[in-house]
C-alpha cells in the first residue's frame, strides 16, 4: 500500500517559465514564480518508495491516475489504495476518484461531514447506527450510491472538541464586551460561526448554532471505495500524517526549495538528490526507531552533530593528534545500529618531519 500526495508545489528563484517550470496555484502566494509539482510516494510506515515530477501547471487531481498506474506497473503491485485529506472532495477533484474505480483502484480521502446531503448528515448523528470497537470508540458505515462513508466516534476527541469549543466562546465573550462593532467580529470566520446579528448592528451568540455544532463532537470520517474492513479503513487514513511528515522535512531540513537551477535535468538532479537523502535519513530514523526508541531526524542530526573531534597540533614534537569527544547515549546507540566503531582514545593524525 502507498499513500501519494501532489504536493509541495517546489519554487524557484526566478520568473521565466519553460516546458517544466509553470506558473500555477501557489499555497505560498508564489504565483508570479515558476514551480514543479512534486508527488511523493511513501509506505504506511513513512519509507520512501518513489516520486515524480510534474509541470508546475499541473491539477493536482490530474497526477492521480498516471502516477497510481507507473507504480503499479513497476513495482507489480496487486492492489493500490490511494489515501488523500479532505481538499481531494472538491467538485474538480470528485471525478478523479470515480475514474480511480475504472482502473481498478481503491482510495480513502477524508470527509467534510458536515458539508454532506441533509439525509446522510442524518444517518452520521444517528446513535444507532453505530457500532462499538472498543470502549471510548464507535464506527458507522453509511452507503452513498457506489462508495461508503465510515464514520468514526472517539469520546476523547468529543471531550476535546468541546474543550475547544468553550475556550472559543469565551474568548468570543470577551472580544464582545470590548468591542460592539460587527465589523470586528465578522471578518473573524473562527468568531463569526457563533455569532448572529440582529437588527443592523447588535451582535449576540447564536446558542442555536453552538448545540447544532456540538452534535458533531469527536466524529470523524472518510468517504471510500474500498473492500478493506471499517477499522483498517480509518486506520490507513490515520497514516495520512507520515506523507505530511515527509514534506515538512523535505521542505524544511532538506531544503528543496526554492530552487536555484533552471535547466530541467539540473531540476530534476536537484530533486532526486533531495529525495535520496531523505531516503536515507528516513530509513536511519526507521532503525533507530526499530532497534532503539524513536527519535525524529532532527534529535537524530542535534545527536550527531555533537560527535566531533579537536585536533591538537604539537609544535615541539611535530605531530597532529586527534582528540575524539565523548559521546552522549543518543549517539552511542546510533553508531552501534549502524555498526560503526568509533573510540574515545586520542590518537596520531600525522608526524611531521624535524
Amino acid at each position: 500500500m502507498c499513500l501519494v500526495s501532489g504536493d509541495p508545489r517546489v519554487y524557484f528563484e526566478s520568473f521565466e517559465e519553460d516546458e517544466l517550470k509553470k506558473n500555477g496555484f501557489s499555497k505560498d502566494h508564489k504565483h508570479n514564480q515558476p514551480q514543479v509539482l512534486l508527488a511523493l510516494m511513501v509506505a504506511t510506515d513513512g519509507l520512501p518508495v518513489d516520486y515524480e515530477i510534474f509541470p508546475g501547471d499541473t491539477f493536482e487531481g490530474h497526477t492521480l491516475i498516471p502516477v497510481l498506474t507507473k507504480i503499479r506497473k513497476k513495482y507489480d503491485i496487486d492492489k493500490i489504495v490511494f489515501v488523500a485529506d479532505s481538499a481531494m472532495l472538491s467538485k474538480d477533484n470528485i471525478k478523479c476518484l470515480e475514474d480511480l474505480d475504472e482502473h481498478n483502484l481503491s482510495y480513502i480521502v477524508g470527509a467534510r461531514l458536515k458539508n454532506m446531503a441533509a439525509h446522510l448528515k442524518d444517518k452520521i448523528l444517528d446513535g444507532r447506527n453505530y457500532l462499538k470497537v472498543k470502549k471510548g470508540y464507535s464506527i458507522a458505515c453509511i452507503q452513498d450510491r457506489d462508495r461508503k462513508i465510515i464514520v468514526g466516534y472517539s469520546e476523547s476527541r468529543a471531550r476535546k472538541d468541546a474543550s475547544d469549543r468553550k475556550k472559543a466562546i469565551a474568548k468570543l465573550i470577551k472580544k464582545l464586551d470590548r468591542s460592539k462593532s460587527p465589523k470586528s467580529h465578522l471578518s473573524n470566520h473562527g468568531y463569526r460561526k457563533y455569532l448572529k446579528v440582529e437588527g443592523k448592528s447588535k451582535l449576540s451568540l447564536d446558542e442555536a448554532k453552538i448545540v447544532s455544532d456540538a452534535k458533531w463532537d469527536g466524529l470523524h470520517g472518510v468517504v471510500t471505495n474500498s473492500d478493506l474492513s471499517l477499522v483498517d479503513v480509518l486506520s490507513k487514513y490515520s497514516d495520512l500524517w507520515n506523507v505530511e511528515a515527509a514534506f515538512r522535512v523535505t521542505k524544511h531540513d532538506l531544503k528543496v526549495r526554492p530552487v536555484y537551477h533552471w535547466k530541467p535535468r539540473r531540476i530534476k538532479a536537484h530533486i532526486g538528490i533531495c529525495f535520496a537523502a531523505y531516503a536515507l535519513v528516513k530509513h536511519l530514523e526507521y532503525r533507530v526507531r526499530l532497534q532503539y526508541k524513536k527519535l525524529s531526524i532532527e534529535k537524530i542530526r542535534y545527536a550527531l552533530m555533537k560527535v566531533q573531534t579537536s585536533i591538537l597540533f604539537d609544535r615541539d614534537k611535530r605531530i597532529r593528534y586527534g582528540l575524539p569527544s565523548r559521546m552522549k547515549k543518543d549517539a552511542r546507540k546510533i553508531y552501534n545500529i549502524l555498526d560503526i566503531k568509533r573510540s574515545i582514545t586520542p590518537y596520531i593524525i600525522e608526524k611531521f618531519k624535524m
